[in-house]
């Protein structure tokens, strides 16, 4: 007596052809207005850094902080010097306030210098205004004689000195200000207020010289 033979009976549809593979199929209509508003969003990003990025200085911008830099940082040594030795409270709190408004802008100038990747000390100045003087021989800048002299002086010898060289100090500061504000690119607003503001200082210091007893000073030895 033979064994049954088991057999496999074939699986249902094993006849049949395979099935072709599904053809892949574009993004609908959803998927599409997603892509739109997406890249919509990325052009309005792309333009919005576009137009708020840096803009670049120009060579008067780059040579007026430069300049100015070096320019401001003698004021402040004067208004220091005058503050040490000085006894006039008025007189005082006008070189109070130079010191403080000028190391402000330096603070100001160095900190977009930095932004614009420009800057240093300068060798020769005023190159941005047509001219090449060494720093020194910027308009309204004291000799290093005049600042010894400047540091020696006591009572009303003193004020008298330093008021006439301040003067004459932002008087060279407003000539080098107002070509700034007339050719500088990203400087014109800052070189505008120093300007208004030096201006306004030397008529407060001409009128504490005639409080003093001291003439009015037109600047340059007059």
């Amino acid at each position: 007596m033979t064994d049954d033979l088991e057999v496999d009976e074939p699986e249902a549809g094993a006849d049949e052809a395979p099935a072709e593979p599904r053809q892949s199929r574009g993004p609908n209509i959803p998927q599409t207005i997603a892509l739109v508003v997406a890249l919509c969003f990325l052009t309005g990003v792309i333009t919005a850094w576009w137009v708020q990025r840096d803009p670049k200085p120009n060579a008067v911008d780059v040579g007026f902080y430069d300049d100015m830099t070096v320019h401001h940082n003698q004021a402040v040594e004067m208004a220091i010097s005058y503050l040490r030795n000085g006894d006039d409270k008025i007189m005082g709190f006008i070189a109070s306030g130079v010191a403080r408004t000028q190391i402000g802008d330096v603070r100001q100038m160095q900190a977009e210098m930095q932004k614009w990747g420009e800057g240093g000390t300068p060798d020769v100045a005023m190159e941005w205004m047509g001219m090449s003087v060494p720093p020194q021989g910027m308009p309204g800048m004291a000799t290093d004689a005049q600042m010894k002299e400047l540091t020696e002086a006591r009572g009303k010898e003193l004020d008298d000195l330093f008021s006439r060289m301040m003067i004459d100090h932002h008087l060279g500061g407003i000539h080098m200000a107002e070509a700034a504000e007339e050719n500088g690119d990203l400087t014109k607003g800052a070189a505008a207020g120093m300007a208004a503001g030096q201006r306004s200082e030397i008529g407060e210091i001409n009128n504490r010289r005639e409080q003093l007893g001291l003439p009015r000073y037109n600047g340059y030895g007059s």
